[in-house]
């Protein structure tokens, strides 16, 4: 019987580890601990010259000593490096076991942007484009009981640190169950994340919606179609995760440019009242007339209650209700 292993490279080549053996997610595992030493020395070759390695060596067991195939493939990520390597190994006489599906993506905990090397579980990009914003690769996600922890850790980390959990997201009409890991560099790449999405299903059953992610859904059914309920950062105020369906018709930042959503006015009206609410101690504020840039021109006019997320320390997080309140054509003073 086969065997196969997903290590990954995301960092640096003594930081290298191993996520899966065989039908086991094994987080951060030592190389050199779990493969021998025939299996090792295939791993840097593939790594340094981007191709499949594949190598005859012999294996002692209980039965004696046998010969066995070794084939190492790279993943690559969405710069063309090589986030982690699979082997898979089976006596010469057997067919090797298949290979994990596992994609490589990159994160920008700056930007909030995730782009995907590939996109084998077959989710709906949006279109003539190569990444999603936070908000929208959230609308996948039926449980995710590490995301806070993650946009903690990833929103002001330290230099070459990682993060491992898991997630089930739905492809299509079905439920999959994820097994999630990224690295972040030093330097000016802190906010650079490369990341190993590996599709578990297999052997570990997709969990059933968390109580985070059904009180979620329960506070979305209760709102009406003209107000909306989204999870955004203190820091800037970008949004994380819509709890309802987004507003319609608004042209998101990330989405189509890097402008920011609001008018620019209304930016510094956000920020001065955040940061008025936090200083005060208050559990929330309330702004009006916040203008909205719209898909097709002209803005959609908003009344916004945000209600800031208790924290042991200073708040990080807060839930905003948007109430649709009309449009404007004022102009556009940021136009691309």
């Amino acid at each position: 019987m086969g065997s196969r292993v997903l290590i990954e490279t995301l960092g640096e080549y003594e930081d290298w580890s191993v996520l899966a053996v065989d039908e086991r997610p094994v987080p951060w595992r030592s190389v050199a601990r779990v493969l021998r030493p025939a299996v090792q020395r295939v791993i840097e070759p593939v790594w340094r010259g981007g191709e499949p390695v594949e190598v005859v060596a012999a294996r002692r067991s209980r039965d004696g000593e046998q010969d066995e195939i070794i084939r190492a493939t790279p993943v690559f990520g969405p710069d063309g490096q090589i986030y982690a390597v699979q082997v898979r190994s089976a006596a010469v006489d057997e067919k090797l076991p298949e290979p994990y599906s596992v994609v490589a993506f990159d994160y920008s905990s700056e930007r909030r942007s995730i782009r995907l090397a590939d996109n084998p579980f077959g989710w709906a990009m949006p279109k003539e484009r190569s990444h999603w914003t936070v908000p929208e690769a959230f609308r996948y996600v039926r449980r995710f009981d590490g995301s806070m922890e993650l946009i903690l850790h990833t929103r002001d980390s330290r230099e070459s640190t990682r993060w491992a959990g898991d997630v089930t997201a739905c492809v299509g009409e079905e439920s999959r169950r994820f097994h999630l890991a990224l690295r972040n560099g030093a330097g000016t790449a802190r906010t650079r994340w490369r990341g190993l999405l590996h599709d578990v299903t297999e052997f570990l059953a997709p969990e059933p919606a968390s109580v985070d992610t059904a009180a979620f859904a329960a506070l979305g059914r209760q709102r009406s179609g003209r107000t909306h309920l989204v999870l955004a950062d203190v820091e800037k105020v970008r949004l994380i995760r819509w709890v309802t369906d987004p507003i319609p018709d608004i042209q998101w930042k990330g989405v189509v440019d890097d402008r920011d959503t609001p008018h620019p006015d209304d930016v510094v009206r956000i920020l001065t009242e955040v940061d008025r609410a936090v200083r005060a101690h208050e559990t929330g504020g309330r702004l009006g007339g916040i203008r909205l840039r719209r898909t097709d021109g002209g803005w959609t006019v908003v009344d916004a209650v945000a209600s800031l997320v208790p924290s042991a320390e200073s708040p990080v997080l807060l839930l905003v209700e948007l109430t649709v309140t009309g449009y404007s054509d004022d102009p556009d003073p940021t136009e691309p």
